[in-house]
């Protein structure tokens, strides 16, 4: 659970998206600054060339919780009718996964 700590802006994001999804305008604005950068970050990192090893450095979330994160928000946002912002996150989470597929393994 030391992992629990390096997710806490991820939640956050979450629960933000969350409260957008409600009706909430200011949480609106956050979706509407943070999804495309998320988006390019994503895209930036299929994209950048990856070390032959991969060292840890800090405790890694396992796979499922980004799963579940994403869910809730691909979810929350179809509930709130951003149909747009929701097909965004599931991009966000499909190049997600391309990204844990392409990472070489640590012994």
């Amino acid at each position: 659970m030391k992992w629990l700590k390096n997710v806490l802006l991820d939640v956050a994001v979450t629960v933000v998206i969350v409260l957008a999804a409600a009706g909430q305008e200011w949480a609106m604005w956050v979706v509407w600054i943070y999804t495309p950068c998320m988006l390019l970050l994503k895209l930036g990192a299929l994209t950048v060339r990856r070390p032959l090893v991969r060292t840890k450095t800090m405790a890694e979330a396992p796979p499922w919780f980004y799963h579940l994160l994403y869910g809730l928000n691909v979810t929350a946002l179809l509930v709130g009718g951003a149909w747009l912002w929701a097909g965004l996150w599931a991009l966000i989470w499909v190049l997600s996964m391309v990204a844990e597929a392409q990472k070489p393994m640590v012994a």
